[in-house]
């Protein structure tokens, strides 16, 4: 367990995979998914949930501030609300406290024990404790439909979801997006993301390699449930193939790609803002929002 060892994150046949010597520090099936802590002497603690990397120490930051801030700050938002579905490691939580006018942000997580062992052994977890925060410790499905029948509305829901291998399996469905179109408030946006390949056929997705074929943006472009699609990418060095793509799903299809309001994280600022809009020929057919 002490020595530093060869491991491949699964690829599930797309023939390609990231490979990374690390050490082992902790192991164990939870009642959803294998749970892995690595140790990188680079890249520092890595989350691995049924064989999958979800965040590295090194590099976390990258892929939460841009999943928060780009869709919080492209529009005027007073008294925002925020919904987290997974997102277990706590990153998005920690970001979206960073904005005074964010009044409440509800994570929706199914298994506690992610929540607990990235805690203890990464500690990027936004603040638990803070009054805004409610934390759900449910299938997301199930705390959808309760807060659909409640009457909630959010102005920005992320969808902070693993690969379609485990207990995220379920909510890569039109049921279940359907149900979360219905939370969006009339101005909100849900967030999606997922990392890009570039094959002879041309985009495609790690969802749909380790699905059956199918992700979100697909579905959505196909339900047209919300009809305007926004995208913007960055750089996330662990991800498979480091292209990561940010997906907003919104009703009015207003632009998100000019910041409202300056801010300053240790990767986002304005200009990093407007340039992840800036996107090469054959990702813009995914967009439909034009400039």
């Amino acid at each position: 367990m002490s020595e530093f060892k060869w491991w491949h994150e699964r690829s599930d046949g797309h023939g390609i995979t990231t490979s990374v010597e690390v050490k082992l520090l902790h192991s164990e099936k939870s009642p959803y998914q294998r749970i892995e802590i690595y140790d990188h002497q680079s890249f520092g603690r890595l989350l691995v949930l049924d064989g999958y990397i979800q965040a590295s120490q090194a590099d976390e930051f990258i892929y939460h501030e841009m999943a928060v801030h780009v869709p919080l700050l492209g529009r005027e938002r007073k008294d925002a609300s925020v919904l987290i579905i997974g997102g277990g490691d706590g990153g998005i939580l920690r970001e979206s406290l960073k904005h005074d006018f964010v009044t409440s942000v509800t994570m929706v997580e199914i298994d506690q024990r992610v929540i607990a062992l990235a805690k203890e052994y990464l500690a990027v977890n936004g603040d638990y404790d803070d009054p805004r925060v409610t934390l759900v410790i449910d299938n997301a499905a199930n705390f959808v439909s309760q807060a659909l029948q409640s009457g909630q509305r959010y102005d920005l829901i992320v969808l902070d979801l693993t690969e379609p291998v485990g207990p995220s399996s379920c909510l890569f469905t039109e049921k279940f997006l359907t149900e979360v179109v219905s939370l969006v408030s009339e101005t909100g946006v849900i967030l999606d993301s997922d990392s890009i390949y570039l094959s002879q056929s041309g985009g495609d997705f790690l969802q749909e390699v380790s699905g059956d074929g199918d992700n979100l943006v697909t579905v959505m472009q196909r339900t047209k449930l919300l009809p305007h699609i926004e995208v913007y990418h960055t750089n996330i060095p662990l991800y498979p193939g480091a292209d990561f793509g940010f997906f907003l799903y919104s009703r009015d299809g207003v632009s998100l790609r000019k910041p409202v309001k300056a801010f300053e994280g240790r990767h986002y600022n304005a200009d990093v803002h407007q340039a992840a809009f800036a996107l090469p020929n054959w990702q813009k057919k995914w967009s439909t929002v034009q400039d």
